[in-house]
């Protein structure tokens, strides 16, 4: 009898595994659910990383980009920091191909004044080399990549000009289509996010647990999510829907052959690539002018500036005493100091002051 009950007492407290049902075996965000990021990151396992530079955007043998390194230790801790553990996506790090090519500028980026030099690498791109550790690289479909070594900036705009990139340390922009997104970066680690889409323009950081919306109406919460922006989202919208590799060496020559260049009396130098206009002044400045100046891209290695316009947005950065990040689509605005983030549309402004606490203008 004692048997009997023991083994009725087994069978009755015995814990059954609980069935997962699809709220517990899916997280409540996937990053496969966004064709953006889908776009951006999944191409990295792929011929991509064979063009980065072997010291400036490497950490411990995985990718990084060049303002990386100064806000994270490694590349494994940008996810922690970065504030999107409400969404939680994996990080993707693809290994870095070296390899040994006329790109790289392994001695001429410790240099501040070298002679100015137009090269075709061996991916079928073109590289003009500046002095004060510039690089300005460019396609045959008229794509270009700027970047500023001395202050970690990178700007990139695509062939066909529908998505470009600012990359600084103060922030990061990607525009794609009519949308912009907005990663700036704080000091305590408290990021600030913004998206300008069709509904206005959403905003949260990474220590707040909601997200506001800025409207026709006012400013309310809404439910929304934010790409990752951490990874190096330029080197794709380089390549994207351009002609590159080994196959197109030779014609890339031929376009630096027909390449113009002249010098002014005060020391500006001008270039004319495939119908892209590059000048730089005696102290740095970089400007870039394509498509009748419908697009133009400046960064300047003495002040930390940089500024990228197009026919879709309006976007600026600088350090120092006058440190901020800028960007404008339309009637839409973000604008952040370091201390006070704001956002703006239809007349209606709303952010975070120095406290991180919610404001409403």
């Amino acid at each position: 009898m004692s048997n009997l009950a023991a083994d009725f007492r087994k069978e009755i407290f015995t814990p059954h595994a609980r069935s997962r049902s699809v709220f517990t075996t899916h997280n409540n965000y996937s990053q496969m659910d966004e064709p953006s990021y889908q776009n951006v990151t999944m191409k990295y396992n792929g011929e991509y990383c064979k063009y980065l530079d072997n010291d400036q955007w490497t950490n411990n043998g995985m990718l990084a980009t060049p303002s990386s390194n100064l806000f994270y230790q490694n590349a494994n801790d940008s996810a922690s920091v970065s504030g999107f553990s409400r969404y939680p996506r994996a990080m993707k790090y693809a290994p870095f191909y070296s390899a040994d090519d006329s790109c790289n500028y392994p001695a001429w980026r410790d240099l501040e004044n070298m002679e100015p030099a137009a090269v075709a690498t061996p991916h079928g791109t073109m590289s003009l080399r500046l002095h004060s550790r510039i690089r300005v690289d460019m396609t045959l479909d008229r794509s270009v990549r700027v970047i500023n070594f001395k202050n970690n900036i990178v700007i990139a705009l695509s062939g066909n000009g529908s998505s470009s990139a600012l990359l600084h340390p103060n922030g990061r922009i990607h525009q794609y289509g009519s949308r912009v997104e907005i990663l700036a970066h704080d000091v305590n680690g408290n990021n600030k996010l913004a998206k300008m889409w069709y509904k206005g323009v959403s905003f949260s950081s990474a220590q707040c647990a909601l997200i506001y919306l800025v409207d026709s109406a006012g400013t309310r919460t809404t439910t929304d999510h934010f790409s990752e922006l951490n990874c190096d989202f330029s080197l794709p919208i380089f390549y994207n829907d351009c002609r590159y590799g080994p196959m197109h060496v030779q014609e890339a020559v031929e376009t630096l052959k027909a390449a113009q260049y002249w010098s002014t009396d005060d020391g500006v130098e001008n270039w004319i690539i495939n119908n892209i206009r590059i000048s730089q002044t005696t102290d740095g400045l970089v400007r870039i002018a394509r498509n009748s100046n419908k697009y133009q891209i400046r960064t300047s290695p003495s002040n930390g500036t940089a500024s990228l316009t197009t026919p879709f947005l309006h976007c600026t950065a600088s350090m120092g005493d006058t440190s901020h990040l800028f960007v404008r689509r339309g009637e839409r605005r973000m604008h952040y100091d370091g201390n006070i983030f704001i956002v703006r549309n239809a007349g209606h402004s709303a952010g975070f002051d120095e406290k991180n606490q919610l404001k409403v203008y």
